[in-house]
């Protein structure tokens, strides 16, 4: 289901309308922090310039905000990579994918064109402090507060963290979401 794009969609509106999740908030985020982190490996690979100012991070709604998603608009989903790294794939396999064999490996470090989206991330989804911190295992969030703290972050990072989120909206949010649409369909057979 979160492979095909229509029922993703349906499913992460249900998970922001019906439970004010902010699970599809992470996820899009993920998925731009993914794309910028990608863009700047290629240009870091393929070219001597050194202005990346087109990786500047979204623009910040509040002190905790990486990107404001609105409702039912996921801006992931238009980016030009949206088609060659799924939702379900993370940061370090996704690069793995998409650039030359060989040019990274799991010591590769996040790029310093994304270091400050990378850190409006972290702030956002697992600061003790932030609103909009996701509930996950405290182990994963200490390694990735530990990974910041000693400035050793690679590129999978972040990688454990998306997939307990994928598994918080598979088992929690998935539940109610079969029974809604089992009611709806219920409801327009009667």
């Amino acid at each position: 289901m979160l492979d095909s794009s229509v029922q993703r969609e349906n499913f992460l509106q249900f998970a922001t309308q019906y439970y004010r999740s902010g699970l599809p908030l992470f996820l899009s985020d993920f998925q731009l922090l993914k794309y910028q982190v990608i863009e700047a490996l290629k240009d870091s690979r393929h070219s001597t310039c050194t202005d990346n100012s087109h990786l500047a991070p979204h623009p910040v709604a509040n002190q905790h905000a990486v990107q404001l998603v609105k409702d039912d608009r996921y801006p992931h989903e238009s980016h030009p990579l949206a088609h060659l790294v799924p939702i379900t794939k993370g940061i370090f396999e996704s690069a793995m994918l998409l650039l030359p064999p060989n040019s990274i490996d799991k010591t590769t470090q996040f790029p310093e064109a994304v270091k400050s989206a990378f850190s409006n991330f972290v702030c956002t989804y697992f600061g003790r402090e932030s609103y909009m911190a996701v509930s996950i295992p405290n182990e994963a969030v200490a390694r990735i507060q530990k990974a910041v703290e000693l400035s050793n972050v690679p590129l999978s990072v972040l990688d454990c963290a998306k997939d307990e989120v994928l598994f918080l909206l598979c088992t929690d949010v998935f539940a109610g979401y079969r029974k809604r649409l089992e009611a709806q369909c219920c409801s327009t057979v009667s």
